[in-house]
């Protein structure tokens, strides 16, 4: 369970930065900042303005050691994220998240 005062972070977002809280959440650990564009196929200097939100509302921080690495904060974000996602929506974005991970990484392969 989240505390209220980063339910009222959540409720003061931006819609492309609570998506991006989304994709960030279906990723398993941390979010590479290539992946996280990618899946929120947003340009350059948008990305960079939501990442700037969510890290400034304190939801989301680098992670040490890994510049262009993103996690949340709070552990129990990507739990109450998840769940709020739902059984519908959870799948398609899962899938999302994989192909932009293995399209990121160059691992992506063409099918026969």
């Amino acid at each position: 369970m989240i505390d209220d005062a980063t339910e009222e972070a959540l409720a003061k977002l931006s819609g492309s930065a609570r998506r991006l809280l989304d994709y960030l959440a279906v990723i398993e650990g941390p979010g590479r900042y290539a992946v996280l564009r990618h899946l929120a196929r947003a340009s350059e200097e948008d990305m960079v303005v939501d990442l700037g939100e969510v890290v400034e509302a304190g939801l989301v921080e680098h992670v040490s050691g890994a510049p262009n690495d993103y996690d949340f904060t709070n552990p129990e974000l990507r739990t109450h994220l998840l769940a709020r996602i739902g059984e519908m929506r959870l799948p398609k974005l899962r899938a999302r998240a994989e192909n932009a991970i293995r399209r990121v990484s160059g691992d992506l392969r063409e099918e026969p």
